[in-house]
């Protein structure tokens, strides 16, 4: 579905991605993990084409639909908090707010001697609007943004009378309303209540296509995913399992690693003290010279890096 081939970035001196792979598939719900400004921020703008890799291939299918939820929500107002809920489906969504135009125009006794040509508009977008579905959005939509903590008021009311916290559950509301074929959710608890987080997670659980989500909410990502994806030290790395799973996975990975790196470091230091010590005997020359280009081209162990959420 959507995937990375060998992808680096650097801003600046700073590596965020070196030769980086990583594939997204058909209704797979995907934790990305990693400390901050690790890259995942990059990587979903990478996903949008908000951005591009220095180098290596980000591949989308030209008709995937995507729902991007981000943590830096635009500006909201002129707009009921339900029109500006349905603004995130789609075609359907355009339709509704072009039906909505079109009913102001035929009451609007200066667009008279226009009446004919609204009509027939009117006619063709309604069509349209019924065969998409488009009559039950609204009741999709209530039940969206009810499920999201908003009471019948505040649904009908101005999104612009919102504080920040409420018009990004506004923005949420939209992504999910747009039921697109993949959902970029980054840090989507937040601002969110218990009762509207345990909605989100029900929704999220029955939601069809993919995900590929962050969050510092570790049960709520745990619940929800099958495979975790770890930016680390500009690889990414996958786990086949839930946020415990990927968490026990790693402990045993830098268990591992700190073993070997341990064990490089006792024989680095051994061929070391073998060179300084021969390094002026004629006799041992070639040894010692030998040595040399082989410690040369030794790939050196580093010690696990401390990624997280």
């Amino acid at each position: 579905m959507i995937s990375f081939s060998n992808i680096n970035k650097q801003y600046g001196k700073q590596l965020l991605f070196v030769d980086a792979s990583f594939q997204l598939n058909p209704g797979e719900k995907v934790g990305l993990v990693g400390p901050n400004g690790s890259g995942k921020t990059t990587l979903f703008r990478m996903v949008v084409g908000e951005e591009t890799p220095d180098e290596g291939a980000v591949s989308v299918p030209k008709k995937l639909t995507i729902g991007y939820f981000r943590q830096d929500v635009e500006e909201m107002q002129g707009r009921s908090v339900l029109d500006e809920a349905i603004a995130g489906s789609g075609r359907v969504g355009d339709l509704h707010h072009e039906l909505e135009a079109l009913q102001r125009e035929m009451s609007d006794p200066d667009k008279a001697d226009d009446m004919d040509r609204i009509l027939d508009r009117f006619g063709h977008v309604q069509e349209e609007y019924e065969h998409l579905g488009g009559y039950a959005l609204e009741s999709q939509a209530r039940e969206v943004l009810h499920g999201l903590g908003f009471k019948d008021d505040q649904i009908d009311g101005d999104v612009g009378a919102l504080s920040g916290g409420w018009k990004m559950r506004v923005a949420l509301a939209r992504v999910l309303l747009g039921m697109p074929d993949v959902l970029l959710m980054d840090e989507p608890t937040n601002h969110l209540d218990i009762e509207s987080i345990i909605w989100l997670e029900q929704f999220l659980k029955s939601f069809p296509g993919a995900l590929l989500m962050t969050s510092h909410d570790r049960e709520f990502m745990n619940r929800l995913v099958s495979k975790i994806a770890e930016i680390d030290g500009g690889e990414i790395i996958t786990y086949s399992g839930n946020y415990d799973f990927y968490e026990r996975e790693r402990a045993i990975r830098e268990s591992n690693q700190q073993a070997a790196f341990a064990r490089q470091q006792s024989m680095l230091a051994k061929e070391q003290r073998f060179i300084d010590r021969f390094r002026t005997h004629a006799a041992k020359a070639a040894q010692v010279q030998s040595r040399i280009k082989a410690l040369a081209k030794i790939e050196k162990i580093e010690l696990p890096k401390n990624g997280r959420l």
